[in-house]
């Protein structure tokens, strides 16, 4: 039997995980729901909560619940969950290892793979975290796409016709618009553009905003930083929210909301959308910005796709419509497309027979900087290497110059954004290339960038002369910020008290996965340090301290294959002396 290959989408409200079945991509349910809030908690002993029994009790227990926390991927920040803190790819993994049981539960067999959505517009660190959450939760992230490609790859499953489609996705807590062009089973994203800061969290906070100007105005008391009203007067108008999708007004009656004092509230879909207004202007930004990079007119289109929940709301078909004079089409459910083409491109991976081929595309521009000279003087700009909206995979160089004589090394650094000026975009790493030839300034350097499906990034510095190069993958988590694997799985261990969240046994890269095989070694090493040694076999403490040399020995070579095949060795030793 294939091994299966899941589709998740790991959204900032809700999560889903799909697969291929016989032929036609599926939603799996969990616990009888095809969705599942993205939300962790802690009950009131301790026990860990994912999904809709965390976001139950969300009111009550707003200090051991966390929500939304897609919107914190790649940052270094961390949320608290009891008495210890959890960063946002601790609390992915957590999401992501409830999805995967609902998944095994339902195929009756292991899930170690996956295919993962991320919004378009997701910089490096922010897959990287992704793809470290997975890790996390003892999945490999085969393919990392994007949710408005997914969305597509979902409708073409649906749809035999050729057609240009402009993908818009608004969900809980970002925004992406895609223009895609579907054609003899060939799904080609031509142009994206988005905002990773916007979504159903803002038009919730708006509306919070305005419930609590009413309390104050009629209690004289100011909510302000009482956590536990705040989150229960942000659940109630989370519902009122979506009532207001199918009817023009919605009462909201809280009893004992603070202080004793109740709240009792009127809200209109015409204020509402009055509230929520300048958001969705932004959003028809980025759908402009995303048609002018495609070259492709409104009268070009032939659908309208709307992905994601926050689509539901009527204001966005009506504005959308009145732009462009098409109405948008909500014919696949938008809460559960992006699964479902995350499950057509995971079926495609497994060898699953498929009509349709995927070419994604980068949303951002990645650039290097170098010196350049003008009337004022001597200054950085930044040199696009990739431009943006350039398909997948693909491999760019260009030739930069030595300024001294004699110059050692050169000092290579990456970036990603738009602008000329170095400071305005995002840095996301720097190498340096030393031992050059002592030669007249002028000495030809070639930079060259490789990004791969997932949208990771390596570069590659070349002296021209002499050969001479270095390469790296950019480290995308950024200078400022540290993530170690091992620590995490101690971290989600201890409020999990399962071993599905630790990867001894899962897959691992042996060639592109150095550190976690580093990391590996380094746990079982603190393993044979801690077994007392007084009641063993000389032979198993023989054998033990000679796996230990030996891959101290494989280290040094950096022959990872063998590093990894020695970690597996001793992790049996050690299984059995310590059962």
């Amino acid at each position: 039997m294939t091994e299966p290959i899941i589709g998740i989408d790991l959204g900032t409200t809700n999560s889903a995980v799909a697969i291929i079945e016989n032929g036609t991509p599926k939603i799996i349910p969990i616990e009888d729901q095809s969705t599942m809030p993205s939300c962790v908690g802690l009950d009131g002993q301790g026990h860990l909560l994912v999904g809709q029994t965390a976001l139950n009790q969300l009111a009550a227990n707003p200090e051991s619940t966390v929500t939304s926390i897609k919107r914190q991927m790649g940052k270094n920040t961390t949320v608290r969950l009891g008495d210890r803190s959890f960063s946002p790819e601790e609390i992915s993994a957590l999401i992501l290892g409830k999805l995967k049981s609902a998944a095994e539960d339902y195929l009756k067999q292991a899930v170690n793979k996956a295919v993962i959505t991320v919004p378009a517009y997701f910089d490096e660190g922010q897959r990287k975290a992704t793809t470290d959450a997975a890790k996390l939760a003892k999945l490999e992230a085969v393919r990392i796409i994007n949710e408005p490609t997914a969305a597509a790859l979902a409708y073409d499953a649906e749809s035999a016709s050729n057609q240009t489609l402009l993908v818009y996705d608004l969900g809980g807590g970002t925004f992406d618009v895609s223009v895609v062009v579907v054609e003899e089973g060939v799904v080609e994203v031509k142009a994206s553009h988005g905002d990773t800061e916007l979504g159903g969290d803002d038009f919730d906070e708006e509306l919070v905003q305005h419930v609590g100007t009413q309390f104050k105005n009629t209690h004289g008391l100011e909510i302000g930083d009482d956590l536990k009203a705040k989150r229960r007067l942000k659940v109630a108008l989370e519902r009122a929210k979506c009532t207001l999708s199918d009817q023009p007004y919605v009462k909201i009656d809280e009893d004992f909301l603070y202080e004793g004092k109740h709240l009792t509230s009127e809200i209109s879909r015409e204020l509402y959308e009055q509230r929520i207004a300048s958001y969705l202007e932004k959003t028809l930004g980025c759908m402009h910005q995303a048609m002018k990079d495609a070259g492709i007119t409104p009268q070009q289109l032939d659908k309208i796709l709307l992905v994601g929940g926050s689509s539901r709301t009527p204001a966005v078909s009506n504005l959308i419509e009145s732009t462009l004079e098409i109405e948008p089409s909500l014919e696949v459910n938008p809460d559960l497309i992006v699964a479902l083409g995350a499950a057509v491109q995971a079926g495609t991976l497994a060898g699953v027979e498929s009509q349709s081929i995927l070419v994604d595309i980068t949303p951002h521009t990645f650039n290097t900087s170098t010196l350049n000279s003008s009337f004022i003087g001597p200054h950085l700009i930044c040199v696009p290497i990739i431009k943006r909206n350039t398909p997948l995979p693909c491999r760019k160089a260009e030739v930069f110059y030595t300024v001294s004589d004699r110059q050692e090394q050169v000092t290579v650094d990456v970036s990603q954004g738009e602008s000329s000026i170095p400071e305005e975009n995002t840095t996301i790493g720097e190498f340096v290339v030393a031992g050059l030839s002592p030669v007249p300034s002028g000495n030809p350097i070639i930079i060259e960038f490789a990004l791969d499906l997932n949208g990771m990034l390596k570069v590659t510095a070349t002296e021209k002369s002499t050969g001479l190069s270095k390469e790296v993958a950019i480290d995308t988590t950024k200078q400022t910020r540290t993530f170690d694997l091992e620590e995490a799985r101690e971290n989600i261990a201890a409020i999990s008290g399962e071993t599905i969240l630790s990867d001894e046994n899962a897959p691992i890269d042996a060639e592109n996965d150095h550190q976690a095989i580093l990391t590996e070694s380094k746990s079982l090493k603190k393993r044979a340090e801690a077994l007392d040694s007084s009641g063993l076999d000389a032979a198993d403490v023989d054998e033990i301290q000679d796996l230990v040399k030996r891959t101290r020995s494989a280290i040094l070579e950096q022959d990872w294959e063998k590093v990894h095949g020695l970690n597996q060795n001793l992790s049996d030793v050690l299984f059995y002396l310590e059962d």
